[in-house]
Parts: C-alpha cells; structure tokens; sequence
C-alpha cells in the first residue's frame, strides 16, 4: 500500500479542521465588555465641549454668559434670510416694517439716560389669580361675640363654623380671636396621639413633604 494513500485521510481531517478555526475567528483572549450600569455610565461620561461652557476670557466676576448651542437639524424653509426673499413676497414688507419700527424707537430713546416711561411702565405685570374684594361687613360687636364663643367653647365654635357664621375669611377670626393655650396644648397633643398610629410610609412621606416646603422657600426648587 502506498504511504500517499495512508496520510490522505489524515491530512484532509485535519485541513478541514484549520479552516473552521480560521471562519469562527474564535477569540483566544477573553475580553470583558460593558455588561453592567455602572460601566457603560463611566463610558459615557463624556466631559462637555467648548462651545457649551461659559466663556473665561473676563476676568472675573463676569457678566453671565448665554450659550446657544442649538442641535444640528434641517434648515426650514419659514426661516429664509431677506436677500433670498422675492420682490412680492409678504414677509420681506413685514421685515421692513419691523426694522423701521426698530429704528424709530432707537431713535426715540433718551440720551442723558432720563427716562420717558411712565411708572407703570417699570413696574412688572400684574399677577393674574381671583382676587376678592373686601367688604368690611363685620362690626366691634360681632367681633367681641366671636371672641367670646371662641372663649367659651373652642371645640364647638371652631375657626371655620366662626367664619361660616359672621360670614367672613378664616384668616381673620384667628386675628381677633387666636385660640387660648389651653387649646393650643389640646390641638397638639390630638395631633402627636394621630401620627402615632401612622405608619412608616406614611410618616416618611410627610416628612419629605415637609422638607419640600422648606426647599421651596429658600429657592432651592
């Protein structure tokens, strides 16, 4: 038998073997991707660009810096500039007119920095909410009467069946009637016997509620 004929088998398995290996391409080297939150959070910190930071050219302090940095998009076509506009074109005598109205009140402004404006000019915009008009309907004898049911009995002519009967806001009964210690001590200790029956949830909750509010008034919200 030929000895060609005897290796043929061998080699053949083996060639078929290599060329398998060389397709999957079968890494020898493990490598760890980002598989988990915290690495792909630390992959993508990315600090900012130029453009986005505030400029530090100034020496400082310095005057606040607006950065526009608008997102790349598509041109619209509402946004064509005014030498591409057509003769007939409306927007191009909008334009004029806004620009000489532009000028005529650069114009119109005062030199020696003395102001042509009235006061109501300066002032800012009037807040917009329901107001009420005062009526003044409570007399010196209705107010010793509230004064002196709030004194009698404070459970039964509380401040809001006050206010319901003189027919007046709730702010004012505690004005000219505020509640006694006595009464004070008894609201307080009904209030600490009803937090002691909630639960954790309950009382997480308004503390968190309470801090809000005090981030709220220092402006932190």
């Amino acid at each position: 038998m030929d000895l060609r004929s005897l290796n043929r088998p061998v080699v053949r398995p083996l060639a078929q073997l290599f060329t398998t290996l060389r397709l999957t391409r079968t890494p020898l080297i493990t490598q760890r991707g980002h598989k988990t939150t915290s690495r792909t959070k630390r992959a993508l910190k990315i600090p900012p660009h130029d453009s986005f930071l505030p400029s530090r050219a100034a020496p400082f302090p310095a005057a606040d810096t607006i950065i526009y940095n608008p997102p790349s998009s598509e041109a619209s076509p509402a946004h064509t500039p005014f030498v591409f506009l057509p003769p007939n074109d409306p927007r191009r005598s909008a334009l004029l007119r806004i620009r000489q109205t532009a000028a005529a009140e650069e114009a119109n402004k005062p030199i020696n920095g003395e102001s042509t404006t009235t006061e109501d000019d300066n002032l800012p915009p009037m807040m917009k909410y329901k107001r009420r008009t005062p009526r003044y309907n409570v007399t010196e004898e209705d107010v010793e009467n509230i004064r002196l049911l709030r004194a009698e009995d404070p459970i039964t002519w509380s401040v809001s069946k006050l206010a319901a009967k003189f027919d007046c806001s709730e702010v004012f009964i505690k004005m000219v009637a505020p509640a006694s210690k006595e009464h004070s001590k008894w609201l307080q200790e009904k209030m600490e016997k009803k937090k002691a029956r909630w639960g954790h949830i309950r009382t997480q909750a308004r503390e968190e509620r309470k801090m809000r509010a005090e981030m709220l008034y220092r402006g932190e919200l």
